[in-house]
């Protein structure tokens, strides 16, 4: 007789027949087992894998066989965390187009469940460090701020009978301790793997990754930044300007960092800005600068044209370039190769070594500095700061 199939859990949720988690561990990614047995890798929260899997399972004849879910109890942190969730939304709508909110949102329903066994009213200070310690410092610092406003809630209804908000960080009250930054062991992109990496892209297919790399080099934008820039919003004339993806929070202030580069000056950035022309329309006139044809052409929440490059696809082919150049192959264990964020760090150093002083960098950069002061002087309307600092082929090694 066949052993019966032991269910597979996340909390108290049964998955479907054919869907697994993650095998590497990561968060809010599944595993989908086709007829042939390969494995379909995707992201997604846990209600859509499991509505995605069961719609799957559908089109392949298995009957779906659900559970009902069980009612959280009133006195629990996981009936209170959704209140929690529905009330932030309601006080500040902006927050369910904010790409960490779903993240904040599945740390806390995660908590709910290891709590689940505890009443609020019963939580104590050493529960909540046990599980804190567990943590790592990047799951840590993920949730701190968000928990911070979490226990603030609890606490003003009068549910938590805690001393004292333990996600505070105050020093004066019992609180919980973050754990130190572990020291980065990532290794720094020199300028001949860059070249490397770049070539090697353009064997591969993947030109949006050379206009990605080129417009980070020129101007240290971040991977988000790039990503976004289109060419209806971002290019005015003969300038591309961009409001950095570190200071939208602060769009309505005068603190943000609003960047203008004039293409006549920086034409190497120029001629990256026309090759990524020609790409849109051979990518189905797509709006955005960097653009390329996926196997499977679909949009959704995140994308709005089959064919946009979004943060984590550029990551993704930087990565898949980056190792089939073979060259940090056989690297120590305690070291791993650069990402696409160290074209970043490569180009300020070579900014730095064509004898720019820092302020000019950190302007570039959008660092806060001296920056502040002068977007406090600039009025109120939107004053983009025009770039005059830039690469030569002699600081990159050649042109794009």
């Amino acid at each position: 007789m066949a052993r019966p199939k032991k269910p597979r859990m996340v909390g108290e949720t049964l998955l479907p027949d054919n869907l697994y988690p993650d095998s590497r561990g990561r968060e809010n990614y599944w595993r989908y087992r086709r007829p042939d047995l390969t494995d379909k890798v995707f992201s997604a929260s846990l209600e859509e894998a499991i509505r995605m899997a069961e719609q799957a399972n559908a089109q392949r004849g298995i009957k779906v066989e659900r559970k009902p879910a069980k009612a959280p109890d009133r006195a629990s942190f996981a009936y209170h965390a959704a209140r929690y969730i529905d009330w932030r939304i309601e006080n500040d709508p902006r927050l369910s187009n904010k790409s960490s909110w779903r993240n904040r949102c599945n740390a806390l329903k995660r908590f709910g469940e290891d709590f689940e066994a505890i009443s609020i009213h019963k939580a104590k200070l050493a529960d909540l460090r046990k599980w804190w310690e567990s943590l790592t410092y990047h799951q840590q610092h993920a949730r701190r701020a968000e928990f911070n406003k979490f226990f603030n809630f609890l606490m003003a209804e009068g549910l938590c009978k805690l001393e004292s908000n333990p996600f505070t960080t105050a020093d004066d009250r019992p609180r919980l301790l973050e754990k130190g930054k572990p020291i980065k062991k990532r290794q720094r992109l020199t300028l001949e793997a860059y070249w490397t990496i770049y070539e090697k892209a353009g064997e591969l297919g993947y030109e949006a990754l050379q206009v990605a790399m080129g417009i980070s080099m020129l101007t240290t934008m971040r991977r988000a930044d790039i990503c976004e820039l289109n060419f209806e919003k971002h290019l005015q004339g003969d300038h591309l300007r961009k409001t950095i993806n570190k200071s939208e929070a602060q769009r309505d202030s005068l603190a943000a960092s609003h960047l203008s580069f004039n293409l006549k000056t920086h034409q190497q950035l120029g001629k990256l800005i026309s090759r990524a022309r020609e790409l849109s329309l051979r990518n189905y006139r797509c709006p955005y600068i960097l653009s390329h044809t996926p196997k499977q052409r679909r949009t959704g929440k995140i994308k709005e044209h089959v064919c946009q490059v979004i943060p984590d696809r550029l990551s993704d082919m930087f990565t898949e370039v980056r190792n089939a150049t073979g060259l940090y192959i056989g690297l120590p264990k305690d070291q791993t190769p650069p990402s696409f964020h160290e074209v970043r760090s490569l180009a300020s150093d070579r900014f730095k070594r064509m004898g720019y002083d820092v302020k000019s960098v950190q302007q570039l950069m959008a660092h806060t500095d001296e920056r502040v002061t002068q977007s406090y002087q600039a009025g109120h309307g939107i004053d983009y700061e025009e770039i005059s600092i830039h690469l030569d082929e002699q600081a990159i090694g050649r042109e794009f």
